[in-house]
């Protein structure tokens, strides 16, 4: 797995990938959290090695896109989902039907999964590797608060604020 860091307003995000395509994007607040990243991926035998940002020029337009407050799917972006149970890839998948600009509940993504499981869709939520990409962000409690986000609420907050005041129709 190749991986290099990509600066936004509020961070930096520690973007992963193998040959398949990309595997990891998570938040990172210092730069110890870089090496703790690629110590905790390494543990579970991937390799990490500090790639060049060539190597990650497609998911940076994209980034870049997003954080401009464009509409941004990541449609576009090959994903590999090496760092997911089969369960938490279908709920993976489900959230990333999410678009840009809109919430679902948790339990509204359950339903559409055809499961009354709606903790173990907040679970699996919980364990999403790609931040943004897969777009946990979206999802809130029914009753309309934040929920839980790995990332803390106050990211939560910016991103969603940074989609609705951004997103034109």
């Amino acid at each position: 797995m190749l991986y290099t860091t990509y600066d936004f307003t509020k961070g930096k995000l520690f973007l992963g990938k193998t040959e398949k395509g990309l595997c990891i994007v998570k938040f990172i607040r210092k730069a110890a959290d870089i090496k703790n990243k690629v110590l905790s991926i390494e543990k579970i035998s991937v390799q990490a090695k500090a790639g060049n940002k060539s190597a990650f020029l497609r998911e940076i337009k994209l980034f870049d896109r997003y954080f401009q407050g464009k509409p941004e799917s990541f449609d576009s972006a090959t994903l590999d989902y090496v760092f997911g149970t089969r369960y938490q890839q279908k709920v993976w998948n489900k959230a990333r039907n999410i678009p840009y600009g809109k919430t679902v509940s948790y339990k509204d993504l359950a339903l559409q999964l055809l499961s009354r499981g709606y903790r173990s869709v907040g679970q699996a939520l919980g364990k999403n590797p790609l931040l943004i990409v897969v777009p946990c962000h979206r999802i809130i409690r029914s009753d309309g608060s934040l929920g839980g986000f790995g990332a803390g609420l106050g990211l939560k907050k910016w991103l969603l604020a940074l989609e609705f005041e951004g997103h034109h129709t």
